[in-house]
This record gives C-alpha cells, structure tokens and sequence, in this order.
C-alpha cells in the first residue's frame, strides 16, 4: 500500500491508528475486509465502484458547472466548487455526507442497492466507511499539491525588491487581523482558546490568486501598488502558513503553551527562511540534475519525491507537514522548469484540489444557523463579526506601508482583502483537527465567501479613484 501520509496535514497520529490513508494506495484486500451484511468479495467491491463511480460524476459535474457560472460573473472558480459542495451536501441534497449522523440520499442507495443487490445498511455502510475516506484522503492529497505550487510561484526576486513595503503590509496583514480576532472571539463571543486561534488565523490569509487575476484584468498589475500587493501576498502566505501550522500543533496538544507556541513560531520561520536560502543554492542545482535524466518524468517525479522528503521532515522535527509542502514549492521556484513543474501540478490540482474544496462546502452544514436557535444565532454573528473584521483589518493595512513614495493606500489594502482558496485551507484543517464548533466552522466559511464576492467590485473601485502610481 502507498502512504501518502504526508500530504496529510490534519490526520493526527489517533486518526492514523484507526485508518491509514487510501487516496491512490488504498489496495482492494483492505476494502473487502469491511464488507458487512451479505456484501462480500466481488459484490462488495462492485457496490464500491460503482458508489465512487456516481460520487465522482456528480462531484466533479457540479464543480464544472457552478465553477464556470463563477467565472463567467467575474468571481474565481473556487467559489462555485465551494457552492457545489454546499449543494450537493450536507447542506443540500446529501450526495456526498462525510462525518455526523447524516446519512446519504435515499435515491443514491437505491441507485446502487438496484444494480448491485445488497440491503440498504450494507450501501449507507459503503458511502459513510470506505467512500468517505477516499474522499477525505484526495482532499488532503489536493492540500498538500497546492500549497506546493503555492510555493512555487512565489517570485522571490520580486519579494525582496519590493522589500520594505511588502514586509509592512504582510506583517500588519497579519498581526492586525489574528490579535483583533482572538480578542473578539474570546471576549465577545466566548470561545475557548483554541477555536478563538484558528478563527483569527483564517482571518489572515490573503489569496494571490484571486488579487493577481483581477488586477491582471484591470491592466494595474506592473504598478507600484500592485507589485507591493503582490510582494505581501507572498509572505502573507508564508506568515499565515506558518500560523496555520501553529494553530492545527495546538489543536492535536490540546492546549496552548506559551514556550511551546514560541518554539514551534521560531522554528516555523527559520524553516521558511532555510528554503529561500535553499531556493538559491540547491534548487536550481537539483532541477538541472533531474533535466539531465533521459527519464521524460524525471523532473517532475524528482520534485514530488522532495516533496514528500521535505514534508517527512517537517513532522520529524515537530512541524506540521503542510509547512514542508509549502517550503518545498519555495525551494524548487523559480529555476528552469519551474514553469514546468507549475503547469505539470495543474491536473494534480484539478483532480485533487477540486475534491478538497467541494467536500468543504459538502461538511458545511448551513442548517446549524437558525435565528430561531440561540446557538445558531451566536454562530451568524460570529460569521458577520469575521466577516467585517477581515475587510477592515486588511484595508488598514495600507496605511502601514513603509514608504516614502505616494502610493494609493487604500487600493493597496483593498488588494488584501479576498481569503479565496487559502482561507477555506485554514477552514477545512480547522474543522478536520476537531478544533472548531459547526457553527464557529460555518461562520469561517462565511466570511471567505463574503470577503471573495466583495473583493472584485472594491478593488475596481479602489483602483478607479485615481490614476495608480507607476512604480
């Protein structure tokens, strides 16, 4: 069986007891040794396959679907795969149920009980055991690929020449919105230090994605004030990874230690800072000796081979392995066949990552706020107060630009704002480590979209104030 282990960055070691990962490895002798009721041997193995087979056409059809509506209304295709899993989920019609008592849709279990035989326990028993799994391990397999390329297109030249001004911005990015969070979940809303960590965190993720693609499409992209966005949204990334990595080693301990939360932040950068370094003088080395390999897939094996070294190392040395896939993409950017290696991630990501985002719209349960609950209500309320937040503290972080030159400070800050992608990473580890309540989880989720839909229309505005500053 092939461990894919590492590029599973919210299973703790007791979830690995009770299973190991399945994604691609998941071998059909560990499969028939589940079967229950009169489902064995090959009957078990064609209910599965036919299960998975009707799981992956509506899965991946409604991604397409609400993914393209997205796209053709100016808002990233995350979004829409997001929304599918809202549809298609626990929120909607159950096709895809992972965790709770839930149980899948009725007409998926006749579909299959029709063609395969079986009694209707012995199907539910298939969608939530082994169907489950496989679902969860590629949505891990599609973390780790894409905080990978994430790292690879982080244009480090870029980072340092914008230096300063990017440093400024990332920083308050950063500290503005995780400190005003915690204090506001924990004061107003009563939630225990854990779960107060991992809202404020998702509160300081920027998406570079979704900034770079709408300035793009405005033509401000070679302005200073893009470039200075550009530049923060990088070590946004690297700083709220590295928050990120802080926040799911607490949730696995239980508790928050403060000289253990200093330890793990220290060695969390000074890991992030190693990679630079090792961008510069074994990066380009590595590459050029798998180019010269008569193998076609050599370069790109070879770097998923680092990958799963650098993020085995990260968990050995008390890190979290998302770090490691992360600083693996820094490590082999910006070398000859980084261009390469991005565009040869690209399908890994269609088919992994898109699993990833929609099983987090399909575990997010709308249901859970209700005005007529009080429970509920705490739950809306909290989603509007991070939504707010996570506008205001990223538009305020223009202001701290370090810089002598005019720049339009608030266009910089409205570049801040979308979460996109990289917030429902901080969503979907949050509720996989058991760290957050349904509704604080749902309320996350909340505000990524609410901060992805608003962002488009507040950068056109901000950058069609004035003519922005060519730098």
């Amino acid at each position: 069986m092939l461990d894919f282990t590492f590029l599973s960055p919210a299973v703790t070691l007791s979830e690995l007891a009770s299973h190991r990962l399945i994604s691609i490895g998941y071998s059909l002798p560990s499969l028939l040794a589940t079967a229950t009721g009169e489902l064995e041997g090959e009957a078990y193995a064609k209910a599965l396959g036919l299960a998975l087979t009707i799981i992956a056409i509506v899965l991946y059809l409604s991604a397409q679907l609400l993914g393209e509506l997205s796209v053709r209304i100016g808002l990233p295709a995350v979004l829409g795969e997001l929304i599918a899993g809202l549809v298609i989920g626990l929120s909607g019609l159950h096709v895809i149920v992972l965790g709770g008592d839930a149980e899948v849709a009725g007409w998926m279990t006749m579909l299959v009980q029709s063609l395969t035989g079986g009694s209707d326990r012995a199907i539910a028993d298939i969608f939530s055991g082994p169907v489950a799994i496989v679902l969860e391990d590629y949505a891990q397999i599609g973390v780790g690929i894409l905080l990978f390329k994430i790292g690879l297109e982080a244009d480090l030249k870029e980072l340092i020449r914008v230096g300063p001004q990017a440093a400024s911005v990332a920083i308050s990015g950063v500290l503005l919105p995780f400190v005003l969070g915690f204090l506001g979940l924990s004061t107003l809303f009563h939630l225990d230090n854990i779960s107060a960590m991992f809202g404020a965190a998702a509160l300081t993720a920027t998406s570079i994605g979704i900034t770079s693609r709408i300035m793009q499409d405005m033509g401000v992209l070679k302005t200073q004030e893009g470039q200075i966005i550009l530049g923060a949204a990088v070590l946004d990334d690297i700083l709220g990874i590295a928050v990120l990595a802080v926040a799911v080693g607490i949730a696995e301990h239980g508790s928050v230690d403060l000289e253990d939360l200093l330890r793990t932040v220290v060695s969390a950068v000074l890991f992030v800072a190693a990679a630079i370094a090792l961008n510069r003088f074994f990066g380009q080395a590595y590459m050029s000796f798998l180019e010269k390999l008569k193998n076609p897939y050599s370069v790109f094996v070879g770097a998923i081979l680092f990958l799963s070294v650098t993020a085995g190392f990260t968990s050995i040395i008390g890190l979290e392995s998302i770090l490691g896939c992360f600083a693996a993409g820094i490590v082999l950017g910006d070398t000859s066949v980084t261009k390469e290696l991005e565009e040869a991630c690209e399908p890994l990501i269609a088919l992994f990552s898109t699993v990833f985002f929609v099983t987090i719209g399909a575990k997010t349960d709308l249901t859970v706020l209700n005005f007529t609950d009080p429970e509920s209500r705490v739950g809306l309320w909290i989603a509007l107060f991070l939504t707010i937040l996570a506008i205001l503290t990223k538009m305020a972080t223009g202001y701290f630009v370090f810089t002598q030159d005019k720049v339009d400070r608030l266009a910089i800050g409205a570049g801040m704002v979308p979460r996109g992608e990289v917030g429902l990473v901080f969503a979907g580890l949050g509720a996989a480590t058991g760290a957050l309540s349904a509704s604080v989880n749902v309320a996350i989720i909340l505000m990524v979209i609410g901060t992805t839909f608003v962002a488009p229309p507040l950068l056109r505005w901000a950058f069609s104030r004035q003519t922005p500053a060519v730098g």
